[in-house]
């Protein structure tokens, strides 16, 4: 019986997944996730400047391969490090960016970084000073960034800011909006942690909307302005994949509203409907592995044009030498934004989707774009 239950603790332990360790050290490198943003899984040491470390998400599969990684390199001496990164029920979506402060962020050139051909893992070479190097699946855009972008809309004079709702850990889910119109239009973003493209292309993008352009002026003398920048803080400073605390894709949750993230825009919906706001279209901001607008069938709306079509179509041809698809789908039961928007309100509901590399000068540059083409047909309509 002894030989049995031996036996059967010995196989138990093999299936026993070691504890996350968010810091690993050596004599001369210390790794660790203990920030804002961070995100490893396991941290060990292989010789004095050589580590590996284990991404994986933060619940089980299946989950969107989004596997995001941040952690930092404080050298104890100048060395050349290797850092070995595997992944775990996802691949090296992401290409590393370092930064010495936080801020600013440059792309590791690629005779830095080598990958596996299936893409299970990665190793990064790099130099070290004795200053300290974050390295990073994309930019950290934190709740910090969305702070600052919310005292510059503040000031706005057209602008009131309030706090929506508090996520599962308490943080703000916060909103900018211009005063009360029969029509609204809508901007929400960071559903998904990882997806940063998405994050900067809005606030671009309502950086036009808001500006004194004389087409802007017109937009907001007809339309109101609903703003979410930041859904799913949790998982922004928790270094989430995907998910929010309680494990949901808040992306999934557009109609069961079982979160407190999703649960305070219904609320906000709920106001609009008693006050005879009326939605008239939505933007969902995303990022992927290229840039790309999800939306309904052409033939879904009983309009002569169609907006989605004609909005693509206006800005490609004053920015042709910017790649993006037009994906249209037709409703089904996936309970996402842009399906609750359309089957709810009947308006186009259109996730925006910015590829993961774009440059991100050209985000800056052809973003505005987008905004004043979404402007001008939807003053036509």
């Amino acid at each position: 019986m002894l030989l049995i239950l031996a036996a059967f603790f010995a196989g138990a332990c093999t299936t026993i997944e070691p504890p996350p360790t968010k810091f690993c050290e050596s004599s001369s490198l210390l790794v660790d996730a203990m920030f804002e943003g961070g995100n490893i899984h396991h941290c060990t040491v292989e010789d004095d400047a050589s580590v590996s470390i284990v991404i994986q998400p933060e619940d089980a599969p299946p989950i969107n391969q989004s596997p995001w990684y941040s952690f930092r390199l404080s050298p104890k001496q100048a060395t050349n490090a290797t850092i070995n990164i595997s992944f775990v029920d996802g691949y090296a979506r992401y290409w590393p960016k370092t930064s010495t402060d936080g801020l600013t962020w440059t792309r590791l050139p690629e005779e830095q970084v080598r990958q596996q051909e299936d893409g299970t893992s990665m190793s990064i070479s790099i130099a070290l000073d004795e200053t300290p190097v974050w390295v990073s699946a994309q930019e950290r855009l934190l709740p910090a960034y969305y702070d600052d972008w919310i005292r510059e809309l503040s000031a706005h004079p057209e602008i009131t800011t309030l706090t929506l709702g508090r996520s599962v850990l308490g943080r703000p889910v916060q909103m900018a909006r211009t005063g009360s119109r029969p029509e609204v239009v809508l901007f929400i973003g960071r559903q998904h942690p990882p997806e940063v493209t998405g994050a900067m292309a809005m606030r671009s993008f309502i950086g036009s909307v808001m500006s004194d352009s004389e087409l802007a002026r017109k937009f907001r003398a007809r339309f109101s302005i609903v703003i979410i920048p930041l859904i799913n803080p949790d998982g922004v400073v928790l270094g989430h994949w995907r998910h929010n605390v309680n494990g949901v894709d808040l992306n999934r949750d557009w109609g069961p509203f079982t979160q407190p993230e999703t649960q305070s825009v219904a609320r906000l919906l709920a106001k609009m409907d008693s006050e005879n706001e009326s939605p008239k279209l939505m933007l969902d901001f995303h990022s992927t592995r290229s840039s790309l607008f999800y939306t309904q069938m052409p033939g879904d709306f009983d309009e002569p044009v169609d907006f989605a079509t004609a909005w693509l179509t206006r800005s490609r041809k004053r920015i042709p030498a910017f790649e993006f698809k037009h994906d249209p789908r037709p409703p089904s039961g996936q309970d996402n934004t842009k399906n609750y928007f359309f089957a709810h309100y009947g308006i186009p509901a259109i996730t925006y989707e910015i590829g993961d590399e774009v440059d991100r000068q050209d985000i800056a540059e052809t973003t505005p774009v987008f905004a004043e083409e979404m402007m001008r047909l939807m003053l036509e309509r």
